[in-house]
């Protein structure tokens, strides 16, 4: 039980800690266009919904431990299923930055 507990809490941190920056030199990689196949969002899918799952159970424990109120747990709940509904939308393509049509990292004048 130990084991398990530790192993989503390492599979949790590690996914809201992921930073998903590709850079050469300090400039930032520019966005490849990937088309998914059908298949391949399936199998994404079944991979995030075990994600979701481990982590619902992560966040239950933490509300049965008194760690989180229940209203907490229940907003973590919320916003983890929005965020997949709008992951889902998007045809399973993670949006790393949120500024896409912004330059986040203007090269410097000389």
């Amino acid at each position: 039980m130990k084991k398990t507990l530790m192993t989503l809490l390492t599979v949790c941190l590690l996914s809201f800690g992921f930073n998903g920056y590709a850079a050469a030199e300090g400039q930032p990689a520019a966005p490849q266009k990937v088309n998914l196949t059908d298949d391949q969002k399936q199998e994404l899918d079944k991979l995030h919904q075990q994600l979701f799952n481990s982590k619902k159970e992560l966040i239950n424990k933490y509300v049965e431990y008194g760690v989180f109120t229940k209203e907490q747990g229940d907003m973590m709940l919320k916003k983890m299923e929005e965020r997949y509904k709008k992951l889902k939308e998007n045809g399973y393509m993670m949006r790393w930055h949120h500024h896409q049509g912004k330059n986040l990292h203007p090269q410097k004048q000389q």
